[in-house]
């Protein structure tokens, strides 16, 4: 075995790969590249660098691992969803408090909600990075091209390079050679030649399809995103929603062999070393929780996407408001650096799901607290919905 530190190939010449063992992050996908003194800094000084944005629920795929829970569902009684013009509110506020990220993560298939492009244009006109994770069955040059122009990352779906197990995976036939010849585009048009890169395969790992012996399959789609600039963003699945069965789940011990898999490959093929942090294969860390928050369809607040601890709603609140909350500054005060809470109670046979889940930090915290008013106001404008949608602007905290 080489010594650590000491590449065996050729690849520790690449130029991405030089600049990653300066700075781990410059392998990330650019708007999800913040590194520890980053965070530092936005903690000291109070800044929200993230924000999360649902947009359509609607999807052509059918996912058996999708973790989408109820309320990130369109077409919910009683609950109105946001508009294009509330979004891009949400998107100035988010701005002047400090973001340089807006993510779009998907309720459904982002690309085909009926402001997507006036919604990504506005992030790039603001400055911000614009980071889409997109399913790629509607992904044609033209939209690569026009993306490629509006500074956005993109996040395209590939859990497997046989395409009878991808398109298995999503419950569509055909689906495998539309995502594959969306990647292409992305590479034709050059996502991958910036430091840190702007394209990067989304890869939910399971045990009943890509979990091979050894994880073959997964080593060498990391080893093929590590020799092209592309970030791995190789995870086992977020158990919420559809995915929230025990049979489905990678549990913590392998969980673990998959992360020590790839991280040999990149001390001995390309000479970087880190400490893996579960669930994120490739030295990568989530970070979100302590810089940014979610918005899902509806205008509903949480920390992320995943874990999702409700703080507030839109349309009583500004994220300004939300932001400062005593509970919101509560969940922000441990420091995340890559672990997920989610995966970790369920592999602690943590029993809760879906709302229950989401709320049991903020009963915990109520008791000893006392309540929160945004959180309240949320709760209760979550549970009445709106009959006549209103925006907060940004210029007004409640």
């Amino acid at each position: 075995m080489m010594s650590i530190g000491k590449a065996s190939t050729a690849y520790a010449d690449l130029p991405h790969i030089v600049a990653a063992r300066e700075r781990i992050e410059n392998l990330w996908a650019a708007g999800t590249d913040y590194s520890k003194d980053i965070v530092d800094d936005a903690r000291s000084n109070n800044r929200m660098l993230h924000l999360d944005l649902d947009l359509t629920g609607e999807c052509k795929l059918n996912c058996f691992y999708c973790d989408r829970t109820p309320d990130r569902y369109n077409s919910v009684p009683n609950r109105v969803e946001l508009t294009t013009a509330e979004r891009l509110d949400l998107i100035e506020q988010a701005r002047n408090l400090g973001a340089t990220t807006v993510e779009f993560p998907g309720a459904g298939e982002p690309m085909i909600d009926v402001g997507f492009w006036d919604i990504i244009a506005g992030v790039h006109g603001h400055g911000m990075t614009p980071v889409i994770f997109t399913s790629g069955y509607h992904l044609d040059r033209s939209a690569a091209d026009r993306l490629f122009q509006l500074g956005a990352t993109v996040f395209i779906k590939h859990n497997s390079s046989d395409t009878h197990i991808q398109d298995k995976m999503v419950g569509l036939a055909g689906y495998a050679e539309k995502a594959n010849a969306g990647l292409h585009y992305l590479l034709e048009k050059g996502f991958n030649q910036s430091i840190p890169t702007r394209v990067a395969v989304d890869m939910v790992v399971t045990p009943q399809f890509n979990e091979s012996k050894d994880f073959e399959e997964v080593v060498e789609l990391h080893r093929w995103c590590r020799i092209n600039n592309v970030h791995n963003y190789i995870v086992t699945l977020i158990p919420e929603g559809r995915a929230d069965r025990a049979a489905m789940i990678l549990e913590r011990e392998r969980s673990n062999n998959m992360l020590e898999a790839v991280r040999k490959v990149d001390e001995q093929e390309f000479g970087l070393t880190y400490k893996p942090s579960r669930p994120m294969s490739g030295g990568y860390r989530c970070r979100q929780v302590n810089v940014g928050l979610f918005v899902n369809l509806f205008g509903e607040v949480y920390d992320c996407n995943g874990l999702g601890r409700f703080l507030g709603h839109v349309r009583c609140d500004s994220l300004e408001t939300i932001w400062n909350s005593k509970f919101a500054r509560h969940v922000r005060t441990p420091v995340q650096d890559g672990f997920c809470l989610l995966r970790e109670r369920v592999w602690d046979s943590v029993q809760s799901s879906g709302m229950e889940r989401k709320l049991h930090l903020y009963r915990r915290f109520e008791g000893r607290h006392g309540a929160d008013e945004v959180v309240e106001r949320g709760l209760h404008a979550m549970h009445q919905g709106e009959e006549t949608p209103t925006v907060v602007p940004s210029a007004g905290s409640v």
